[in-house]
């Protein structure tokens, strides 16, 4: 038998000797492994050794699609970056929607698989199966819109590009990957693997088509999910705003920080500046990644003033970041700022955190306006937030200092002197939802192989009521989340629906939007292959396993990473929905580390785990 949702090939591109070789990938890999970072964790735990430079020629970075991606799944346009993080020095990854997942699937693989370093800038072209490594000095020095234009214009309209910006090729560690002109494989830093491989795009052009096993019960389960859409008011809040529709309320209840995380929601009165109908108001039109019902996405233009600009709507993240974590409530400058990281291929999480980093470090005298370039880091301040975000897309003048993102600065302007208001784990930037109001994400931040990471799941969705309709009858409820220990089956069963979810090349927001049922049905249904909800734990439990067995094969522990007192309220509060709030976040990652079978101390996967798992072949020693 013959899995569905796969091409079965993935592409070995060396491009210190500019081959390229096709290799077949057994059906036992696909159905244990999915696809996305699940299969690139397999691939790269064997392939690679430990203690690589991130940005040498031995890092392989990679783009995988999952079985579901380009398959009539609902949301199955999700593919994978991976590779060795330069920003962490761990496991790494991001995910992405867009155009660009499917559209490598129909050009014949399911996965790239890059090494070396080329000797010049170059591209990889795939068109209807056949690679060819391109010569890319045209394209080096172009922003990733300008890349794009460029691509697709000299391989037709129905090529889809991945690509980096300008901060890629300067090896930024907030460099990411950009597809359809905004749509960012954002977290890890992998845009500076891409940069230090000379890779400055992918370009997909095909028309093959995934097999489906049983398209009669995929068009069942779809069926249904869009009989759950009609009630499901989650789905009725992407549709009409996206994710900008969330931030108003989640900062008045406490979910988005402010102030770099010490601030209240009394300090930004004026949430609804930077949300939903606010933004909608800049909107020109709707836009939906492949063959999305939700299609959350929109193109936006601020047609005058000092931040005249125009791009893809700014997500809750971005809003975050830029918004109430700057104490900004210009929602034109977060549009113009989410085009300058856009077309650099920033991350916009990392950046913004990072501008709110040097806000308080202006604000502590760690920087004079004689080292800042004039300009005022003032909280608020919509002009100064700008510049700064050009000079770092630019590295140029004090953009140089925070180019590499908040652990590169904190470790130049002196640890000791802003450990406390640095908002990283392990040197990634925290996202904008805050463990004080949902405590379980301290668990995903601290414990998971990528850290501070919003999109893995955990017993967090549950406590934000973010959870697929009906998927609590598979676990136990958080019935108190404020009581920190008894999450352990909680947390296990999402965190490993969410692995599989991920792996699969399901959109995060389609499978909340769905039924619970919706993600393994769809697997069974595409693939050919039994997927009870049992299966599913396993199979995210492995996937979970294998990340995690790589990040400790690299010398991090993240039982025994740093956690900012900030975010688990070791800082006092003067008021506001946490103030008293602590989170016990030891108790919550010892009971999550104890029945995921990993070590409390280091987070190491057991040998009985290993075995139970069955990758004792892979994971050895």
């Amino acid at each position: 038998m013959s899995v569905g949702g796969v091409i079965g090939r993935i592409l070995n591109v060396d491009l210190e000797r500019k081959t390229v070789q096709i290799e077949r990938i057994p059906d036992e890999v696909y159905i244990k492994f999915l696809g996305g970072y699940g299969f690139g964790a397999y691939l790269l735990y064997q392939r690679q050794r430990a203690g690589i430079d991130a940005l040498g020629p031995e890092n392989i970075f990679g783009l995988a699609t999952g079985p579901l991606t380009g398959t009539p799944a609902i949301t199955g346009n999700r593919f994978a970056a991976f590779g060795k993080s330069p920003k962490t020095n761990t496991w790494g990854d991001a995910n992405c929607g867009g155009n660009f997942g499917p559209g490598l699937k129909a050009a014949g693989c399911d996965a790239v698989l890059f090494s070396g370093i080329a000797q010049k800038p170059v591209y990889l072209l795939i068109a209807n199966g056949k690679p060819s490594i391109c010569d890319a000095a045209d394209l080096w020095g172009l922003d990733s819109n300008e890349t794009e234009d460029r691509l697709i214009a000299r391989h037709g309209h129905d090529a889809r590009v991945a690509c980096i910006g300008p901060a890629g090729e300067r090896r930024s560690l907030l460099a990411c990957i950009i597809n359809d002109k905004g749509r960012a494989a954002g977290r890890s830093g992998l845009g500076a693997v891409m940069g230090s491989k000379k890779l400055k795009a992918v370009v997909a052009v095909g028309n093959e088509k995934v097999p489906v096993a049983d398209p009669g019960k995929v068009e069942q389960v779809r069926q249904r999910c869009f009989e759950t859409f009609k009630t499901n008011p989650l789905y009725a809040l992407f549709h009409k705003y996206g994710t900008a529709g969330i931030t108003a309320n989640s900062c008045k209840v406490g979910d988005t920080p402010i102030k770099n995380w010490k601030g209240i929601p009394a300090d930004f009165p004026t949430p609804e500046r930077i949300s939903d109908d606010a933004v909608n108001a800049l909107l020109e039109k709707p836009y939906g990644c492949w063959h999305c019902p939700i299609a959350c996405g929109g193109h936006v233009r601020v047609r005058s003033g000092p931040f005249a600009s125009a791009g893809h709507k700014p997500e809750y993240e971005t809003l975050g970041v830029f918004g109430t974590l700057c104490l900004n409530d210009s929602v034109e400058s977060i549009v113009k700022v989410n085009d300058i990281c856009n077309r650099a291929g920033i991350d916009t999480i990392g950046t913004g955190a990072t501008v709110a980093f040097a806000i308080e470090c202006y604000e502590h005298g760690l920087l004079k306006k004689s080292d800042t370039d004039g300009l005022e880091l003032t909280w608020g301040n919509p002009e100064a937030i700008v510049k700064l975000t050009e000079l770092i897309a630019r590295d140029e003048g004090i953009g140089r200092l925070f180019s590499n993102g908040m652990k590169a600065a904190a470790l130049k302007l002196g640890e000791a002197h802003c450990e406390e208001f640095a908002m990283h784990i392990h040197g990634e930037e925290l996202p904008m939802h805050d463990p004080r109001l949902n405590p379980s994400l301290a668990t995903n931040y601290q414990i998971e192989a990528t850290p501070a990471r919003h999109t893995q799941m955990s017993a967090w969705f549950d406590e934000a009521l973010f959870c697929p309709p009906g998927l609590d009858k598979y676990y136990p409820k958080v019935t108190d989340k404020y009581t920190y220990t008894g999450k352990a089956q909680a947390n296990k069963f999402l965190a490993c629906y969410g692995h599989v979810m991920n792996a699969a090349g399901m959109c995060m927001f389609g499978a909340v939007c769905c039924h619970a049922e919706a993600l393994p049905d769809f697997l069974a249904g595409v693939m050919g292959v039994d997927f009870s909800m049992d299966r599913v734990v396993e199979t995210g439990w492995r996937i979970g396993t294998i990340r995690m067995a790589f990040t400790i094969r690299e010398g991090n522990a993240p039982a025994k990473d740093h956690i900012p007192g900030r975010m688990v309220g070791q800082s006092v509060l003067r008021g506001g929905p946490h103030k008293g709030v602590f989170v016990d976040y030891r108790t919550q990652a010892r009971e999550y580390l104890e029945i995921m079978g990993w070590d409390t101390e280091t987070g190491a996967p057991l040998p009985e785990t290993i075995r139970r798992l069955g990758l004792q072949d892979v994971v050895k020693g």
